[in-house]
């Protein structure tokens, strides 16, 4: 990224705790400590105190609560201003933007307590305009694929930078190459297109040949997790109120860790028990003509749905609805 101009925060990179944690003690506060590889979305630690930040160095790198995605730490200057998904349908060469999307990562209100996969989704944002999306594009999706293919790995598939919209502009946080989760629950409600077609397009190397169509309006997916998320929780409990909560107006629920309980020997047409099967459990997603409307049917939907320990987070969409 710094070879190619593409705006980031400032970090440093370390494999032994002690260099990490004196590099830590000279930078200002808050920073950010990174599991450099992959950990689910929650190895990444917004530390306010330097004891916070002592405490992420021991976690990854001393207590290895992320695995070998803790053998690196990245050691971050942190960034002003809320957080986007950018999502991005490239072939090699050109690309399709998907429209601006904000997923909400703590798992408490108010941006609080510990980072999770992600607690709830919006999209579009109404603060992020079309002027912006047009610089996010040139200024960082275009030079990344341009660096990519200039070194002999040309990439094919979503790219998905999560950026900060600082007071100096956008800024990339991470590269992703997938879609994000739950990210992709409300595209997948406003995309009118197939999806297919995209995908096909760019394995062949022609999505500059697609125009995808979007629904007008505004999507939101709330989601419903275990008590205990993203810590140790306790799963096999009934759920209720799925067919209730889809009888919504423009309503989808979509299953993350659920499992249906079937008797031994039994077919999945026998039936069985829904059960919930990890820490996020459901996507509760709706579409309306605005946020607002959107945020309401989608909560009004979670109402309807229980399960022992449901736990969500009751203010999704709310920085958006303000600063928009």
């Amino acid at each position: 990224m710094q070879d190619s101009g593409i705006p980031t925060a400032g970090f440093q990179v370390f494999s032994d705790y002690e260099p990490a944690r004196a590099y830590v003690y000279e930078q200002d506060l808050p920073v950010v400590i990174k599991a450099s590889g992959l950990a689910l979305g929650k190895g990444v630690y917004v530390c306010n105190t330097l004891q916070e930040a002592e405490q992420a160095l021991e976690q990854i790198m001393r207590r290895s609560v992320h695995g070998e995605a803790g053998s690196e730490v990245v050691v971050e200057e942190y960034l002003d201003g809320p957080e986007i998904s950018v999502h991005a349908l490239s072939d090699g060469k050109n690309f399709i933007l998907f429209p601006p999307a904000q997923d909400h990562k703590r798992i408490g209100d108010g941006d609080t307590g510990p980072n999770t996969g992600g607690m709830g989704t919006i999209a579009p944002i109404p603060f992020v305009s079309a002027q912006t999306m047009e610089s996010i594009g040139e200024r960082i999706v275009r030079p990344v694929l341009q660096a990519l293919q200039k070194s002999g790995a040309p990439f094919s598939g979503v790219l998905y930078p999560g950026l900060k919209m600082t007071s100096t502009g956008p800024k990339v946080l991470e590269f992703n190459a997938r879609f994000g989760d739950p990210e992709t629950q409300v595209y997948m409600r406003l995309l009118k297109s197939d999806i297919l077609d995209l995908l096909e397009a760019c394995a062949a190397g022609d999505v500059s040949s697609q125009k995808p169509e979007w629904n007008s309006g505004f999507a939101a997916n709330i989601v419903l997790a275990s008590k205990g998320y993203p810590e140790s929780y306790e799963k096999g409990f009934p759920i209720r109120g799925i067919a209730d909560a889809e009888k919504k107006e423009d309503v989808v629920i979509f299953h993350a860790g659920t499992t249906y309980d079937l008797p031994a020997g039994a077919s999945a047409q026998a039936g069985g028990e829904l059960k919930t099967a990890g820490g996020r459990v459901l996507g509760v997603s709706a579409i309306a003509p605005t946020l607002r409307v959107a945020l309401e049917r989608a909560y009004a939907a979670a109402a309807r749905i229980e399960f022992e320990g449901k736990y969500f987070r009751r203010d999704i969409g709310v920085q958006a609805l303000f600063l928009g």
